[in-house]
């Protein structure tokens, strides 16, 4: 598929893409999974990432991502150059850092069935590659995961499931994305292990200080 295909099919289904969570659960899957394969059909690898306009008013963003794999990016940068102009959207190449040290982290991420503070999170340099110049580290919370509040009629009498270890994976990933972009985090960051509270643990750092951690181990 082109970058003129995929734009082609983009314009046809933007309407129903914009307004996503309005949309009831079957819809909504249909077009995250068109919009997935689209994509692919494109270029396998690259994945992507909406960010909704507040009360549905002004430009939508569709980020696309190639996680990290350096030799996806010149698709990605094509794909952005042949995106049309389209009223109440945007396109970006590649997620960048959206949160810094200095921002307000006390607001929860929330993902499904648990939220995240950032300001909950710290890190531990744990082993530094002078081959590739990445570090392996470990992250760390200084408070349990909290449940997402549950729905309205939900039973409470169910017993309450345990977070799965590879959603918790996903989300700090996201949340890494956000603190450093795509590029810096694959680039400098070779891997990460999550682990919760009450584990013994050494010296540790405030996660939103990650990103000038790398800078200053890069200077040296």
């Amino acid at each position: 598929m082109t970058p003129s295909q995929f734009w082609t099919w983009f314009q046809d289904n933007q309407q129903k893409l914009y307004i996503l969570p309005l949309l009831d659960i079957e819809e909504r899957d249909k077009h995250f999974y068109w919009l997935s394969k689209h994509l692919s059909y494109y270029c396998k690898g690259l994945g992507f990432e909406i960010k909704f306009a507040s009360d549905y008013i002004g430009p939508a963003t569709l980020i696309i991502t190639a996680y990290g794999v350096k030799d996806l990016y010149p698709k990605v940068f094509e794909l952005i150059d042949h995106a049309p102009r389209i009223d109440n959207w945007k396109f970006e190449a590649l997620k960048k850092a959206s949160k810094d040290e200095n921002s307000a982290h006390d607001t929860p991420y929330e993902f499904g069935s648990f939220k995240i503070k950032i300001s909950d999170l710290y890190f531990q340099p744990v082993k530094y590659i002078k081959s590739t110049g990445k570090i392996i580290i470990h992250i760390y919370s200084d408070s349990s995961l909290r449940r997402a509040r549950q729905r309205p009629g939900a039973q409470r009498s169910n017993p309450v499931k345990p977070i799965n270890p590879k959603d918790i994976h996903t989300a700090i990933t996201f949340i890494l994305e956000d603190l450093m972009g795509e590029e810096l985090l694959y680039s400098k960051i070779k891997k990460f292990k999550f682990y919760k509270i009450n584990r013994n643990r050494g010296i540790t750092y405030k996660l939103t200080h990650l990103k000038s951690f790398l800078e200053m181990i890069n200077q040296n």
